[in-house]
């Protein structure tokens, strides 16, 4: 590779995430590049650029850790911090072809979120909705919140929502009934039905199903929640 920097190369591929110049990421990448990842497999340049690029928004900076050359090849260990707070580990194999990173391959970093964990965090909020402890809710809420009421609307951010379950505040269902809770990573989904009195004294019985996404701060606060809402008839 001559008087090439192999190095200084891949902390400009980073660097350009942290600033979010996509024109200096474009410099670095040859025309036939691909990247492979545990979800990704030989992507190429145009479709990395649609699927792995906008994540560059939501990153704070980078922290190597390890950066090891040999020939045309370079691996990187490293922890990217979000900007939400929360931190992961990666590490990542960079070829380089004639000074342009040719192909990279990534292998993600471990978990820190135990689905446990998640399981039980998503039974206390739902324990919450149940029982009218909006304070609860909101505090696990997270700033940007995206809170989408499915064929109603999306309020967004922990302001508006707070604002809209304040009517909510100490209004306890009458019968509640968890069907089903599924983790998955960040992900969690919980299903069940409910019973509420409604403005006449007349009872409603609803099912329910509100599926979570959490950021990946040690909080664990709700980033995006979509809440379906069915109204049931005696005849279901």
């Amino acid at each position: 590779m001559g008087q090439i920097n192999l190095s200084e190369l891949v902390e400009n591929y980073f660097n350009a995430y942290e600033t979010t110049e996509r024109g200096a990421l474009e410099e670095l990448l040859s025309d036939d590049f691909r990247f492979n990842s545990p979800v990704d497999d030989k992507i190429n340049r145009e479709t990395y650029f649609e699927r792995c690029w906008p994540s560059c928004h939501d990153i704070q900076e980078y922290h190597i850790q390890n950066l090891l050359t040999d020939g045309d090849e370079v691996i990187i260990r490293y922890e990217c911090v979000l900007k939400s707070g929360a931190t992961f580990q990666n590490m990542e194999h960079f070829l380089f072809i004639d000074g342009k990173i040719s192909e990279i391959t990534v292998y993600f970093g471990f978990n820190y979120r135990d689905d446990a964990v998640i399981n039980e965090k998503v039974k206390s909020l739902n324990k919450a909705f149940v029982t009218g402890d909006t304070d609860y809710i909101v505090e696990n809420l997270a700033e940007d919140i995206q809170w989408n009421f499915v064929g109603e609307g999306v309020i967004e951010g922990k302001e508006a929502a707070s604002n809209m379950l304040e009517p909510m505040r100490g209004v306890v269902a009458e019968e509640h009934t968890i069907e089903n809770i599924i983790v998955q990573g960040n992900t969690a989904m919980i299903e069940g039905t409910m019973k509420t009195p409604s403005e006449n004294d007349e009872e409603k019985v609803y099912a329910f199903c509100d599926v979570y996404t959490f950021d990946q701060s040690s909080d664990a606060n709700i980033k995006k929640l979509s809440a379906y809402l069915l109204e049931l008839t005696s005849e279901e």
